[in-house]
C-alpha cells in the first residue's frame, strides 16, 4: 500500500509541476563550456592592498542590493550548555554532543549538534564541517537524546509518502549526510536546522527578521542565516577542540554558506552545492530561476530592494562573482548538475571566472578549470559538475570530501 500511495504521489506530483518553468529547465542540460563572457563589473584592483580597500564597498553593496542588513546584535555568542548524547554511534565512528548557544541581545537560543570522529586522539582538532540542514537535526543525527525544533517547518520523520517523495526527487543525501564516510575521512561534523531560528516563511519569518535589521533595509533570511553561522563559529572558537572550518551548504544554505564566508573571515573554506541565483550564479543574463522567480517565490530570502532589478538584472551594480571574490584566497567548492539548468551551472561557472582574478591578488590561480566538466578538486575554486538535476546524491559527498582532502589536511 506505501508502494501505491508513494508512486500515486510521484504521478501527481509530475503532472502538476509539468506546466512549470523549473520542470521545462530540467528537461534541459547546461553546456560543457562557457557560452558567454565572463562577469561584469571586472576586478580592477592591481594589488591585494587596494582589494583589501574596495572590499568593505562591495559587501555594503550585496547588502544594500541583494541580502539586506548583516544583523545589528554584536558580540560573540555563548555556549550555554553541552549535553554528551552518544559515544561511538554511526557503527563506532562519532561521538556526538548537543550544544546550546545563545545570541547576544533578544535572541532566541538554538541548538547544534556536534559530531566529532571517534577515533581522534587526544590533542587533535579535526577540520569541522558546518552543514545547514533542511530537516530538524533529529531527522538529519537519528540519535536518541536529541532536541526537536522549536519551529519546525517540512517533516523529514521518514514514515510518511511524502517523506518517501522528497529523497526520491532531491537525492540519497538531501536529508542526512553521509556521518560514517564523513567521521572515516576525519571530519568533525556541526549540524544546525536554520528554519529553527529564522523560520523559511515569508509570514513567520517577518518580526524576527526585522528584529536582526538595523535599518529599513531589512535583513533577509539567506543573510541571517549566514549571520547564525557566524555564531556558532564563535562557540566553535571559543571551544578551541576544531582545527578549519568549512561551511557546507546545498540550495538556499548553499547560498548562506557563501555569504557566511563572504562575511566571516574565520570560515576558512566554502562547499556551496546548487547555490543557484543569489549564491554562486550571476544574476545577469541567465537561463532558469531570474531575480523576479526567486524575489516573487522567496520575498523573505533577500532585501526588498532585490525585487527592483526583476524586470532589468542587468541594472544591478553588484554580482556574484564579487560575492566569490570577498572569500578570497580562501578555497571554495561549487557543485553543479547537468540538468540544473534552474540553478544555472554556467552562471556559476562564469562567477568563478570573474572571481579568479581576486584570488591571483594573493598569489592563488582561482579556477583553472575552462570546462564545466573539469573537476580540479585543488583548485581554490574547484568546479564540480556530475549527471543529474538538483539534490545531493551518491557522488556528491565523495567529491566534496576530496575537495577538503587536498585543502585541509
Amino acid at each position: 500500500m506505501k508502494r501505491f500511495w508513494l508512486g500515486f504521489i510521484i504521478v501527481i506530483f509530475i503532472g502538476l509541476m509539468s506546466a512549470c518553468a523549473g520542470t521545462r529547465a530540467i528537461m534541459q542540460t547546461a553546456p560543457s563550456a562557457p557560452k558567454k563572457a565572463t562577469a561584469l563589473p571586472a576586478i580592477t584592483a592591481q594589488t591585494a592592498g587596494q582589494w583589501e580597500n574596495q572590499k568593505p564597498d562591495i559587501a555594503a553593496q550585496l547588502q544594500t542590493h541583494i541580502y539586506g542588513d548583516m544583523p545589528a546584535v554584536e558580540g560573540a555568542a555563548r555556549v550555554e550548555a553541552i549535553h554528551p548524547v552518544a559515544q561511538a554511534a554511526f557503527n563506532n565512528s562519532a561521538n556526538i554532543s548537543e550544544w546550546t548557544i545563545t545570541p547576544r541581545g533578544d535572541i532566541d537560543p538554538f541548538t547544534v549538534v556536534m559530531l566529532m570522529p571517534a577515533d581522534i586522539l587526544p590533542g587533535e582538532t579535526p577540520p569541522i564541517i558546518l552543514t545547514q540542514n533542511f530537516c530538524p537535526n533529529h531527522n538529519v543525527i537519528p540519535v536518541d537524546g536529541i532536541s526537536k525544533p522549536k519551529r519546525a517547518g517540512f517533516s523529514c520523520e521518514g514514515n510518511g509518502p511524502m517523506s518517501d517523495v522528497f529523497g526520491y526527487f532531491f537525492g540519497r543525501y538531501i536529508m542526512t549526510p553521509p556521518v560514517e564516510m564523513i567521521m572515516n575521512r576525519g571530519y568533525a561534523l556541526a549540524v544546525v536546522y536554520p528554519p529553527d531560528f529564522v523560520p523559511d516563511d515569508a509570514v513567520a519569518a517577518a518580526p524576527i527578521l526585522s528584529t536582526l535589521s538595523q535599518s529599513d533595509n531589512r535583513t533577509g533570511a539567506i543573510m541571517a542565516w549566514a549571520w547564525q553561522a557566524s555564531r556558532i563559529m564563535d562557540a566553535i572558537e571559543e571551544s578551541g577542540e576544531f582545527g578549519d572550518v568549512i561551511a557546507y551548504g546545498h540550495s538556499r544554505y548553499g547560498k548562506s554558506a557563501l555569504v557566511a564566508a563572504a562575511y566571516d573571515p574565520r570560515i576558512d573554506g566554502v562547499i556551496a552545492h546548487q547555490s543557484g541565483t543569489g549564491g554562486a550564479s550571476l544574476s545577469r543574463s541567465k537561463p532558469g530561476e531570474t531575480v523576479k522567480l526567486v524575489t516573487e517565490g522567496y520575498p523573505h530570502w533577500f532585501t526588498p530592494k532585490y525585487a527592483d532589478y526583476a524586470d532589468d538584472q542587468s541594472a544591478l551594480p553588484v554580482d556574484q562573482h564579487q560575492l566569490l571574490a570577498l572569500i578570497a584566497p580562501r578555497p571554495i567548492m561549487l557543485g553543479n548538475a547537468k540538468r540544473d539548468v534552474w540553478s544555472d551551472p554556467e552562471g556559476a561557472f562564469r562567477a568563478a571566472m570573474g572571481a579568479s582574478p581576486a584570488y591571483a591578488l594573493y598569489g592563488s590561480e582561482g579556477l583553472t578549470a575552462i570546462k564545466l566538466t573539469e573537476f580540479k578538486p585543488e583548485d581554490d575554486i574547484a568546479f564540480w559538475m556530475r549527471p543529474g538535476t538538483h539534490g545531493v546524491v551518491e557522488e556528491d559527498w565523495p567529491a566534496f570530501l576530496d575537495f577538503l582532502d587536498a585543502h585541509f589536511k
